[in-house]
């Protein structure tokens, strides 16, 4: 029968590496492993390894550009609400301006 990787002893050295910061790589590569093998061992230990928050840069604060005009195109919503692009018919749309 093959032996346990994970003993208690390496789980209990695995959260505390775990809570100092370290990625699923790098406690792998200190226990000689691969990162899945943390990343599941942690999985089915969840109330030991919390996930973490991903910490996301805030979104650019800079305005979308207006939208390019052509004068022989006019916008039209279509039935299902979506907003289409059709060439201009003047004897519908007018003259183009």
């Amino acid at each position: 029968m093959r032996s346990l990787f994970w003993t208690e002893d390496k789980i209990v050295k695995a959260q505390k590496l775990w809570q100092q910061g370290l990625s699923a790589r790098e406690i792998a590569n200190l226990f000689g492993s691969k990162k899945n093998t943390v990343i599941n061992m942690a999985h089915r230990n969840r109330d030991r390894f919390p996930a973490r928050q991903v910490t996301r840069p805030p979104p650019e604060t800079c305005e979308a550009p207006a939208p390019i005009r052509h004068p022989d195109r006019v916008t039209r919503v279509t039935l299902s609400g979506a907003e289409v692009t059709m060439p201009r018919v003047p004897c519908i749309d007018g003259p183009a301006s």
